[in-house]
């Protein structure tokens, strides 16, 4: 932590992490909890602008600038949430660093959290964390994919997330924020250093925030956690290993199934994860597509399983010039194993494995988003937010 004073000082220890990631990422091996004690070290640094250069040479960033963590900022930062600082929240892939909630709310600060968002975040870590989202698979991977954020209930407006207009992109502090101190987290605390851990080829711009609100409010059915089975009264974050959104651009038709065949279509691409590992996927309709497909009289489910059934390529497709062989088809979808080139290839396995939703502004632009493959060990995981979160005490 950053302490004030004439000359400030960062000092890492009572169990912070950040200071020992460094220390591990010099010697060039991560040893699991246990096998190092934990070692408070000091940096002492003028002022704003060289706490940032102190930071960043230590890899303690995303590439962007921090705000430095004082102690003053970090016990402002737990004012938000109501659990012991010292309460172990998850291990941390790949590292396996346990991540205390005091540990998270450093890396809230550096973001540029408020603490009320500190629930989320901790919400998030430990939806990430648990062992059906894969962390070590989706941290280590050479695919493009990011843990996408996506917020439901009375939080939205508690917190001012953005669900509508540019809401995948800039502009809302919570949205930025709760998605960046996810990431530093995986950085800091998991190790999930670009070029020595985290191996993705190219990665996608989601993965420095990616955190999303549904736009409930322009919705013409139940919320989307409603639909996973949570009430409306309470407030959920889920989590999806995702590639970048897909633009869905349909300016002309009034017909649901126009709207919906072309959803369908921007996810069947040749070069997705789930087209041969199958897995879940997300849809996001534009508040005006939604209204379109709900003036017509379609519900949530008939909407959702007439994309699932467009939603793929036969066989033949994959085998494209030996693209992918069927050695490779078949060792993720076993029942495939015999099948002719005209069976139709699925990009998820049920019609639940498609998560229909509803988010952005007016505008025939909706957003497809493709994840990391289901076969290959991963699944959507959400957590249920406190009841306090709900009680709106920041402006928005």
């Amino acid at each position: 932590m950053l302490n004030a004073g004439a000359s400030a000082t960062f000092d890492f220890a009572a169990g912070l992490m950040l200071a020992r990631s460094y220390d591990l990422l010099i010697a060039g091996f991560w040893p699991a909890r246990g096998t190092m004690s934990i070692q408070a070290a000091t940096i002492d640094a003028r002022d704003f602008v060289e706490a940032n250069e102190l930071f960043q040479a230590r890899g303690w960033t995303d590439g962007l600038p921090i705000v430095p963590p004082s102690e003053e900022l970090v016990e402002k930062m737990l004012t938000g949430i109501r659990r012991d600082p010292n309460e172990v929240v998850a291990a941390i892939a790949p590292r396996n660093a346990e991540a205390t909630v005091a540990d998270i709310a450093i890396n809230a600060v550096m973001a540029g959290c408020l603490p009320e968002y500190l629930p989320v975040v901790v919400a998030a870590v430990e939806a990430v964390a648990d062992p059906a989202f894969n962390l070590l698979a989706i941290q280590t991977t050479t695919h493009c994919c990011a843990p996408l954020i996506v917020i439901n209930g009375p939080v939205r407006e508690c917190l001012g997330l953005n669900s509508g207009t540019n809401c995948f992109g800039q502009g809302s502090r919570a949205n930025a924020t709760i998605g960046r101190a996810l990431r530093l987290v995986l950085i800091n605390i998991g190790g999930g250093i670009p070029g020595l851990t985290d191996k993705a080829t190219g990665g996608h711009p989601g993965k420095f925030s990616y955190c999303v609100a549904e736009n409930e409010e322009a919705s013409p059915w139940e919320p989307l956690h409603v639909a996973m089975g949570y009430s409306a009264q309470q407030s959920t974050v889920t989590v999806f290993a995702a590639e970048g959104p897909n633009n869905v651009s349909e300016h002309q038709s009034n017909d649901p199934e126009v709207i919906l065949t072309w959803c369908a279509d921007a996810l069947s691409k040749l070069g997705s994860n789930n087209l041969f590992a199958g897995g879940q996927v997300f849809v996001a309709l534009s508040a005006e597509h939604a209204r379109v497909v709900g003036n017509a009289g379609w519900s949530r489910q008939r909407a959702r399983d007439y994309i699932f059934k467009r939603a793929g390529r036969p066989l033949r497709d994959l085998f494209f010039h030996s693209a992918i062989s069927r050695k490779t088809v078949e060792g993720y979808r076993p029942y495939m194993a015999g099948k002719s080139d005209d069976t139709w290839v699925s990009i998820a396995e049920r019609p639940e494995d498609l998560f229909l939703m509803v988010a952005g502004g007016e505008g025939r632009h909706s957003v497809v988003i493709c994840g990391w493959g289901g076969h290959m060990g991963n699944q959507v995981v959400t957590r249920v937010l406190p009841d306090y979160v709900n009680v709106c005490h920041v402006a928005t």
